[in-house]
């Protein structure tokens, strides 16, 4: 008798025991995993160099740039280019590689990394460029597109010239290739004129805009006027501007 009521104790435990174990298990089940714990990256920004070893040959006449956007206007540009098969300055990059938060550093080497891969991009550009920009804005002057792309598309002269189209909420225009408007181009008649040349610096590209370059045929000592296209007599003025150039 005894030893059945021990036999029945232990099965009574052992039955307790399985069930207490499985509502564990539930439990565990039902509780949510946490994430791991996010770990900062701890590579620099690239450099220059490493922006020329990871880009991919850009495709001629394909080349589009904006200035002026946020970050939430920017993706809009950026789909933009994308639905019209045109390449913005990630694209011939290793996905993420322009990703700001894939390094850590200081502000300003985040500055002259975003410098570096936009200097590389131009570089590349070839033959027609396209600028995603209001025609009732200017860029800005310390502006990466102005300061950093444009120059680099004119040092490099591979690239004709530059059409300007608005940004239009991010819808752009149905074709980029009929705008119309000319933010730059490369002025044919001196391409072949060099720093050095009468002692001025020769600007190879006229802006559409308020803003003048004054070139100098060597020949002829007269200087060109962006604004108005003709040629004129230089003045004294005009000597020391184009010679300012120089500096």
């Amino acid at each position: 008798m005894a030893i059945l009521q021990l036999r029945s104790s232990s099965g009574y435990l052992l039955l307790l025991y399985s069930l207490t174990l499985c509502l564990f298990n539930v439990l565990i089940d039902a509780t949510p995993i946490a994430p791991p714990p996010f770990t900062p990256v701890t590579r620099g920004f690239p450099s220059l160099q490493e922006c020329h070893d990871k880009i991919k040959p850009v495709e001629k006449n394909k080349s589009m740039y904006f200035t002026g956007l946020n970050k939430k206007n920017l993706n809009k540009a950026k789909r933009y280019a994308k639905n019209h098969g045109l390449t913005h300055v990630s694209d011939p990059y290793p996905t993420g590689f322009t990703d700001r938060g894939r390094y850590s550093g200081t502000e300003g080497e985040l500055n002259q990394f975003q410098k570096d891969f936009s200097q590389t991009y131009a570089e590349k550009t070839e033959g027609t460029a396209y600028l995603m920009l209001d025609e009732n804005r200017n860029p800005a002057p310390t502006g990466i597109f102005y300061s950093v792309e444009f120059e680099a598309m004119k040092k490099g002269g591979h690239v004709d010239k530059i059409l300007q189209f608005p940004y239009n909420n991010g819808d752009g225009i149905d074709d980029p290739s009929t705008a119309t408007k000319v933010f730059c181009e490369k002025a044919k008649d001196v391409a072949s004129y060099a720093k050095g040349q009468c002692g001025v610096h020769i600007t190879h590209y006229h802006i559409r805009r308020a803003m003048t370059s004054i070139t100098l045929r060597p020949k002829t000592r007269m200087h060109m006027d962006s604004r108005s296209a003709t040629w004129t007599r230089p003045t004294p003025l005009s000597r020391l501007t184009s010679l300012l150039l120089c500096l």
